[in-house]
């Protein structure tokens, strides 16, 4: 205690001395390597570089174990332009958001028009083979019919008395055949 008044006078004047003009001093230095949104956001670390500071600029018998900074306090036309500055990141960032769902909309709609488009050309390619199956099947059945008929004269005149109900026709013509019965000569 003899040392500090005899060095410093009083415990006032040693504050004053020591803490009160370093303070100002290294606080201002620890914020001039950062902005000030950087020290609102990262406030735990600034606190930290500003307490390191300190401790190293004040010697003597004073020991400083932490610090705490409250209120930075910025004026109002810088405050509405970190204010208007914010606005503008999140506007920024919601015009991203909006583009990037735009993206991937416009992929979803790529997608589903190319499974569309492929499902029509599959279902083209069925109908094509649909149809040629049936024309080969009926291109076989008339090949069966003609085979037959050539085969068996008398089966064109077996299908015809199959199909005949047994009804003569009501009029006639003079000099014509009757169904069904054949004239030979």
């Amino acid at each position: 205690m003899a040392d500090l008044y005899k060095s410093y006078g009083d415990l006032e004047s040693m504050v004053s001395r020591l803490i009160s003009r370093q303070v100002p001093n290294q606080i201002e230095n620890t914020f001039g390597r950062y902005t000030a949104i950087r020290a609102v956001q990262e406030r735990g670390q600034f606190v930290i570089d500003a307490a390191a500071a300190l401790k190293g600029s004040v010697n003597g018998p004073v020991i400083i174990d932490s610090i705490q900074i409250e209120n930075l306090d910025f004026s109002d036309a810088y405050e509405r332009s970190i204010e208007d500055r914010m606005k503008a990141e999140v506007q920024v960032k919601t015009r991203e958001q909006m583009l990037a769902t735009e993206k991937v909309q416009a992929e979803i709609r790529v997608t589903q028009a190319n499974a569309e488009a492929e499902a029509k050309l599959a279902q083209a390619k069925a109908d094509a083979e649909a149809t040629r199956l049936r024309g080969e099947a009926e291109a076989e059945a008339i090949k069966a019919r003609a085979a037959a008929l050539a085969s068996n004269q008398n089966l064109v005149e077996l299908t015809k008395a199959e199909r005949w109900d047994g009804k003569l026709p009501t009029t006639m013509i003079p000099d014509s055949a009757i169904p069904f019965l054949g004239s030979k000569n």
